[in-house]
């Protein structure tokens, strides 16, 4: 499963997209679900993982802040790393508020779904 979920920055929940398939990329959810749009309307930024890179190519006016990505033929200079640094520091709330739902399981069918215990009050069964 894939989602979307902006925080505040105490880790708050502010919006959760709608689950997706988990094949889906970060860019295509966001697009579908007009993120920059939504967030460009009420004066509002994000701090983003490099799976975001490429959605927002407004450099006078970004509203999604990703890191600087390395490659083999480009390494990241200093000042680079440590923009990458600062961002990971701005987005650790928010990444570990979300550690655990990103291992919810959702049962693909009814019959995974245990059943439930029947009732063993006396008062309750009559």
């Amino acid at each position: 499963m894939h989602f979307l979920a902006l925080t505040d920055e105490r880790d708050r929940l502010i919006w959760i997209s709608a689950a997706r398939p988990g094949r889906t990329h970060d860019n295509t959810a966001a697009r579908h679900d007009h993120i920059l749009a939504h967030l460009r309307a009420v004066g509002l930024g994000a701090l983003a993982d490099l799976g975001f890179r490429g959605l927002d190519n407004d450099v006078r006016d970004p509203v999604i802040v990703t890191g600087f990505h390395a490659s083999r033929t480009h390494k990241l200079t200093p000042g680079q790393k440590e923009a990458n640094r600062v961002l990971a520091v701005g987005r650790a709330p928010a990444k570990h508020g979300f550690a655990h739902p990103e291992n919810w399981r959702i049962p693909a069918n009814s019959a995974s779904i245990p059943p439930t215990p029947p009732n063993s009050c006396a008062a309750c069964s009559s």
